[in-house]
Formats: structure tokens, sequence, C-alpha cells
């Protein structure tokens, strides 16, 4: 296998389709990365491959300085299921185009299956569709007063619908920031050290304001 024939490498950041497939090849896989049903982190330790998943990390980090009263999520695939897991403590609503994946994943978490404007109206709307769908049914929408997360990195359109929006890059780099947390061996609950000034760095470097 491919992790086999380099055995220099430590660990991995990951993204789809791969994030299905870590949890095929990993030896031990956290509880976190089952029940998202994937993994974007492959780790070695102690011989044994582990996958785990900090994208539901970067999404609350992301988001950390809002305090929301509802939460909307737009889409029904895995980031969908992270996003629904990242704020799972907060009444959720669901929106996804296609009913056979929206269903069950509302009904598994205790989501709202909801109208596409009662998601727009929540105070975080989180879309996880794909780059260009979110404009698309943007489209004769009116301005809504919350907060919009798009995940895709560089799209900013639609932004102009929403009060405040916040950049897909943000929920990037913190979920690197917990990858690497993982990586150093400490775990993922254990800051970095200086970890406010890298991520200050990275936002400079990447030209994002604050």
């Amino acid at each position: 296998s491919f992790l086999e024939s380099h055995s220099e490498f430590l660990g991995l950041s990951l993204t789809m389709p791969l994030k299905v497939q870590a949890l095929i090849v990993a030896g031990k896989v956290s509880d976190l990365a089952l029940e998202a049903s994937a993994a974007n982190t492959l780790y070695l330790s102690d011989g044994v491959w582990c996958a785990d998943n900090t994208d539901i990390f970067g999404l609350q980090q992301a988001a950390a300085h809002l305090q929301p009263k509802s939460v909307g999520v737009l889409g029904s695939g895995a980031t969908a299921r992270s996003a629904v897991m990242a704020f799972r403590n907060s009444p959720l609503k669901l929106w996804g185009r296609r009913s056979e994946a929206a269903v069950p994943l509302a009904e598994h978490f205790d989501a709202e299956l909801a109208s596409l404007q009662e998601v727009l109206s929540c105070d975080l709307v989180i879309s996880t569709l794909p780059t260009g769908a979110l404009s698309e049914i943007l489209v004769g929408q009116p301005s809504f007063s919350g907060t919009l997360l798009d995940v895709a990195y560089s799209n900013k359109l639609g932004t102009e619908h929403f009060a405040e929006s916040i950049s897909g890059l943000d929920m990037l780099i913190w979920q690197a920031v917990g990858q690497q947390r993982i990586f150093n061996g400490e775990g993922p609950e254990t800051p970095l050290e200086d970890e406010a000034k890298l991520v200050e760095t990275i936002r400079a470097t990447l030209g994002m304001t604050k």
C-alpha cells in the first residue's frame, strides 16, 4: 500500500475522497472520525496508523467568536455531517439538495429538516455546497441578518447577502492547527506553544484581515 511504501511519513493531511479511505486503512480510528464517517488526519503512533477528524474542531474555532441561537447547514455530504457535529449543541436546521441524504442526516443528529429560506435565516449559516452552488441558490434571495461560513476556501460569491461572513480559510487554518496538535504528540486538546501567534502569522501570510 501507499503507507507501507512510504515509511518516511509520520502524518498525513487528507481531503476527499481519501477521508473515507482513511477509515479503512487505519489500524485505529477515533470516536469522532467514526461518527463523522470521515478522517482528514492520519498519523503514526507506536507503529500503528491512526485516523482522526479535525474538520469539526476547525469549524468550531472559525466561529468561536459567535454565540448563535440558531445554526443552519446547507448540504448533506461528509462536510455537512462534520458541520452538524460541530454545532450539535445548538438548535440546528438542515437543508440539502438530495433528500435521500439530508433526511437520514437530520434524523441521526436530531436536526430540523427545514426549507431553504429557514436555513438562510439562521444566526449562523454554514454552506458545505460545492463552489458556485451557493451563489446559484441565493439568486433572488433578500439580505439576511446572520453570519455566513462558506467552507469553499476561495468562494466569496454570496457573502453580500449576509451581515457578516467567515472565510472558509479560517476553518482550513484551524483544522490544520488541530492536526499539528496531534502530530506533536500532545493530542487534539492541547494547544500549541504560541498558537495564537501562529494563527495570526498564517492569516497575515494569506492576506486575511482580522
